[in-house]
């Protein structure tokens, strides 16, 4: 993937929020996507002048994103990759544990792309995780809908909620879904536990997940096993279970499937493929438990 304009809004509201990118870390050495013409009216837009950044405006288009993280504020930066042909500052394969050295040494670990590459995810994540200081964030930017076959993975909001959690000592600051369709929507994301219910999607356009969190206590990490919220709350409370299957059970499409089945399985399938559509606002970003339109602006 790397920088392209929607992860570069991202980013630069970041920077103007103050959070500190001097010493960064980036999970593969990155493209830059963004076009001259596209980097003077962003750096416009958040306050900065093209002028001060000219390094920003190669000749040459896509480029390397070093200057975009200088720009950001970087004053270290250190690009890891599990081999050297792009050229990256450390060859270390995230399948394996970061060193010692490496740990707590970073105000920002940035994953533009890199995460569902790597098979063994658990430890490419705690990587990523344990190399953030105190107070300082990582960021990942990763596919959620219609990227098959694009890495080894395609994740989901609820998966970055339980892992940089206050358990582990994180906190989920901003989980944005981006829709990269004609109008580049922009929605935040809720936390399936807050909602209670499970944070879905079916829709036609491909969607990336902006996830920034923040480092607030460095605490060993997974020494509990995340469990997905509305798993772990039916097993907590055995009334909660009970009172989750029949209220499932009353809804109206799914009531009429099971009235169905047993008479005409093909209409009752018909059915199933009403509700589990991207018409169906449950599935939808139109569902306002999981979603909010906002601006790109913020």
């Amino acid at each position: 993937m790397g920088i392209d304009i929607e992860t570069a809004k991202f980013l630069l509201a970041r920077r103007r929020e103050k959070s500190s990118f001097e010493r960064c870390a980036t999970l593969g050495r990155q493209h830059y996507f963004v076009s001259n013409s596209e980097t003077r009216g962003l750096l416009k837009q958040f306050g900065l002048s093209p002028d001060d950044f000219p390094n920003l405006f190669p000749k040459e288009y896509p480029t390397y994103s070093e200057p975009f993280w200088q720009m950001l504020g970087a004053k270290t930066l250190h690009t890891i990759d599990a081999s050297n042909f792009e050229g990256a500052t450390h060859v270390h394969d995230l399948n394996q544990l970061v060193p010692d050295s490496w740990k707590a040494a970073y105000d920002v670990v940035c994953d533009c792309g890199t995460l569902e590459h790597v098979f063994n995810f658990p430890a490419a994540i705690r990587n990523g995780m344990e190399m953030v200081e105190c107070g300082g964030h990582f960021f990942t930017q990763t596919p959620a809908n219609n990227y098959l076959g694009h890495g080894f993975y395609q994740f989901s909001p609820e998966l970055f909620f339980r892992v940089l959690s206050p358990e582990n000592g994180f906190r989920v600051e901003q989980c944005v879904a981006v829709e990269y369709g004609p109008r580049r929507r922009w929605f935040a994301v809720t936390d399936p536990e807050a909602a209670r219910a499970r944070v879905t999607l079916i829709n036609a356009a491909p969607v990336i997940l902006f996830l920034w969190a923040k480092r607030v206590e460095i605490k060993p990490l997974f020494q509990a096993t995340p469990q997905q919220s509305d798993y772990a709350a039916a097993w907590a409370d055995s009334a909660a279970k009970k009172s989750q299957r029949h209220s499932s059970g009353a809804q109206p499409l799914k009531r009429i499937k099971n009235l169905l089945l047993a008479t005409a399985p093909r209409l009752a399938r018909v059915l199933d493929t009403l509700r589990f559509s991207r018409f169906s606002r449950e599935f939808s970003f139109r569902n306002p438990k999981s979603f909010t339109r906002i601006s790109k602006q913020d």
